[in-house]
């Protein structure tokens, strides 16, 4: 299986999809499964260094502070940082990309890594494709375009993709397809024409959005698949906080002070939200690179199925060190329906067993249990949707801990 990953803008490191890797490697892991070859198709060093425009703003910034010494810089110019670290790096990669020459060296460039990547692994023959931001657009323009002059590295891509390798998923990250595709104009139709090369060759495609990324917006109904092909495409929300920043400012918008506020004058609730976006728009747009649910939705579209977390879980549980896996049914399942039960059971062994975890799974595949017994020996239990217990076990105090740790973690990734 190989991974072929396609960066963004502003990017200036060879091993960008580094983290991404990882975190890949770990999900695989959890699920028993053989891990790919990565490959990062790398073409920063073809575009303009954008360094040498700020130098000239700079320069014209310091020409105005020496004509009018009372001028305040920050205010004139708002806005300098983002201005400087996000809009310009975007607009900039995207101006050059779209320049004739230069777009056609960075296809080559990416058609070249490519083309060294299934050559060094001739017996792998799945090929999954991850790419970001103006990646993805690069990537939209390479498969679709029909504007390109014989002998451009497009062609060469393609021919990979479906002579040398099969390609079997893309994944699509932070895109801003539907912006760029008004200039690139591909209608449709040439996603349709091209979508029937894979009338036998089936291709996931799933577009990821982090819902505080402005530059990221869903593309398939963009797409307009018309079903003949094989090639189905979906997208997926991550709804996460940015960063601590925009968890603060939401935070603050849910006082109760500032709610009662707000029902009198709505542009203060309006306030917040502009505030919030502002603060995590930045790295909304460049956190896939480092976010769990991206290499889970990853894997599951390489995979080709959406495995359970109840299932995950399982699999991560009987990793843990010393867990010594019990195979009775727990009697909980057995009254599950029956509330008067429950309460029963629970005043009952509450006297002997302290409930330490008592948490349910994202998607309702089911819940994790976890009690200490009397002698603060930790017992965990993992019931399905339904209430039947599908995992039970234990570990001695020598390895308590590490349960405790493992289940956390779950918690934190699965609830």
């Amino acid at each position: 299986m190989l991974v072929f990953f396609i960066h963004g803008v502003a990017e200036s490191k060879v091993k960008f999809a580094q983290d991404l890797k990882h975190l890949i490697k770990d999900e695989l892991s959890q699920r028993g499964k053989d891990f790919p070859y990565f490959h990062s198709g790398f073409y920063a060093d073809v575009l303009n260094k954008k360094d040498k425009i700020w130098n000239c703003i700079d320069r014209d910034l310091k020409d105005l502070k020496s004509q009018n010494p009372n001028v305040n810089l920050q205010d004139i110019f708002r806005g300098q940082e983002i201005r400087r670290e996000f809009i310009s790096d975007f607009v900039g990669d995207a101006f050059t990309y779209l320049n004739p020459e230069r777009g056609a060296k960075i296809r080559e460039a990416i058609a070249g890594h490519l083309e060294d990547f299934v050559n060094n692994h001739p017996e792998d023959k799945d090929l999954h494709i991850v790419a970001h931001s103006m990646g993805t657009v690069i990537l939209w323009d390479i498969l679709f375009s029909d504007k390109f002059q014989p002998g451009d590295a497009a062609f060469k891509f393609r021919s990979l993709i479906l002579e040398t390798v099969k390609i079997k998923s893309i994944i699509t990250m932070g895109s801003p397809i539907v912006l760029f595709n008004m200039m690139l104009d591909i209608n449709p139709e040439h996603v349709n024409k091209f979508a029937l090369l894979f009338h036998q060759q089936p291709i996931r495609w799933t577009n990821i959005i982090h819902s505080s990324d402005l530059i990221a917006y869903p593309i398939s109904s963009s797409l307009k698949i018309n079903g003949v092909s094989n090639l189905s495409v979906q997208d997926k929300f991550i709804s996460t906080g940015a960063n601590d920043l925009e968890k603060t400012v939401r935070g603050l918008a849910e006082f109760p002070a500032i709610e009662a506020a707000s029902k009198v004058n709505p542009k203060i609730n309006q306030a917040f939200s502009l505030a919030a976006i502002a603060s995590g728009a930045g790295d909304g747009h460049t956190n896939y690179w480092k976010c769990t649910q991206t290499a889970k939705i990853i894997v599951d579209n390489m995979l080709g199925d959406e495995e359970k977390i109840i299932d995950i879980v399982i699999e991560r549980l009987k990793k843990v060190s010393g867990m010594t896996i019990t195979l009775l049914e727990d009697t909980e399942s057995a009254h599950k329906t029956d509330p008067k039960m429950d309460k029963a059971w629970e005043q009952y062994f509450g006297k002997v067993d302290k409930l330490k975890e008592h948490f349910y799974f994202a998607d309702g595949s089911g819940k994790l249990r976890m009690r200490d017994n009397i002698a603060q020996i930790p017992h965990v239990s993992v019931y399905n949707e339904l209430g039947n217990c599908q995992f039970k076990g234990y570990v001695g105090l020598v390895h308590a801990n590490g349960l405790r740790q493992e289940v956390e973690a779950i918690k934190q990734k699965y609830c």
